[in-house]
C-alpha cells in the first residue's frame, strides 16, 4: 500500500482549513481544534499545499481566475 487515497470528504477537508487560514486568518491552533487534529497536522498539510509550485492559470473566462470565485464556492449554492 502506498498511502492514502485521498476523498472527496479529504479535499473539501482542505479547502475549508484553507478558506479558514487564508480569508478569516486563524491560526493552525484553531483549525485543528475545529477539524480535531494536532497543530502539526494541520501545519503539516499546509506545508505540503503550500510547497506544490502554482501553475499558470489556462482558463479562458475570467470568473474562472484566481481571485474570481467567491469565498466557499465549493459549497455549492446554499
Amino acid at each position: 500500500m502506498k498511502g492514502h487515497q485521498a476523498t472527496r470528504a479529504d479535499d473539501l477537508r482542505l479547502l475549508e482549513m484553507l478558506h479558514l487560514r487564508d480569508v478569516e486568518q486563524w491560526t493552525a491552533g484553531q483549525i485543528a481544534e475545529r477539524f480535531g487534529m494536532t497543530r502539526s497536522a494541520v501545519l503539516g498539510q499546509m506545508f505540503r499545499i503550500d510547497k506544490v509550485k502554482a501553475q499558470d492559470c489556462l482558463c479562458r473566462r475570467k470568473a474562472n481566475r484566481d481571485g474570481g470565485m467567491k469565498p466557499r464556492w465549493w459549497r455549492g449554492k446554499a
